[in-house]
């Protein structure tokens, strides 16, 4: 038994030393830059896109610095780019590592357009986060700037329209949200950044009521509150409100109560503006109508009986 194992012992060792020995499995270096391309572009055509990579990825390592070394770049991308499943963070990075190896390539346009379609392609819903969406407004628009007679140039155009739109009614909705979970000083914010920034592109019908509602039923906030002590406070020159005497209290609550009240009269005439805006620019829309219910429960008369007439 023990020469047995003596004996499989010895020739698995003899084995294992000749395995050690070989030399390692060397690359064909003697094809051509051209002849890799023609294989590369078969085997992408067809739909060989892994087989495709390793062949590109031979002309990369080997051959960096012949004339068809920036399209193979560009290829490695589209491998990504155009797979069954496509792979767009890993095609971005491929056409990103174009761009920056010929930063002045004639087909540089290419690049930057199909980088940010890799963009484009993922953006979530507009109820979600829209950072892709801004990374490809991003790159369309440096395309459009560094190549305004691009081919690309047109639908690129259209791209954006659809990136601003979607960035609006993502806004849109967290105004809405704020309202429907009575944060209206957020809602404020929001929508009036809204209609200022997206003019073109927002949802005005929506946006000028959920205004109206986040005004109408808007209270102080905390950072009106503040605000106001801090402005009575210089006006008394004094550093804080926390040593106040009797009288000076006395006084500062009459003060507060006729700035509240003000303040809040102010939002109410706000509301009814945003709510008029709609009546009056949108009459027939179902928004109008639900803007003029709130019109007349708010004391504007003969709105709601203009619309029905």
């Amino acid at each position: 038994m023990k020469r047995i194992v003596t004996a499989l012992s010895l020739a698995t060792l003899v084995v294992a030393l000749g395995l050690g020995c070989r030399k390692p499995k060397t690359v064909d270096k003697s094809i051509s830059a051209s002849e890799l391309m023609t294989t590369a572009d078969k085997q992408m055509k067809q739909g060989k896109f892994n087989e495709a990579r390793l062949t590109l990825r031979h002309l990369e390592q080997y051959l960096p610095g012949s004339p068809e070394f920036p399209k193979a770049k560009l290829m490695l991308g589209d491998s990504f780019f155009f797979q069954s499943s496509p792979s767009y963070p890993e095609a971005e990075v491929e056409y990103t590592s174009f761009l920056n190896y010929f930063p002045r390539h004639e087909l540089r346009d290419y690049a930057l357009y199909h980088r940010a379609l890799c963009h484009f392609s993922s953006i979530e819903s507009a109820e979600r986060d829209q950072a892709e969406t801004r990374r490809a407004l991003e790159g369309f628009q440096q395309l459009l700037a560094e190549s305004p007679g691009s081919p690309y140039a047109g639908e690129t155009r259209g791209k954006i329209l659809q990136c601003w739109r979607r960035i609006a009614e993502h806004e849109l909705i967290v105004g809405v949200f704020y309202v429907n979970t009575y944060f209206y000083p957020g809602a404020e914010r929001r929508l009036k950044a809204l209609l200022e920034t997206y003019p073109d592109y927002v949802d005005r019908e929506r946006a000028y009521y959920y205004l109206g509602e986040a005004m109408r039923q808007r209270l102080l906030a905390d950072e009106d509150l503040t605000q106001f002590n801090k402005d009575y406070a210089a006006k008394l020159q004094k550093a804080d409100l926390k040593d106040l005497n009797k009288e000076e209290v006395l006084q500062y609550s009459k003060d507060f109560l006729a700035f509240s009240t003000e303040r809040i009269q102010g939002f109410r005439l706000e509301a009814k503006s945003y709510y008029q805006k709609l009546v009056e620019s949108y009459p027939g829309s179902e928004w109008a109508r639900r803007a003029a219910d709130r019109l007349v429960t708010m004391g504007t008369s003969g709105v709601k009986e203009e619309l029905d007439s």
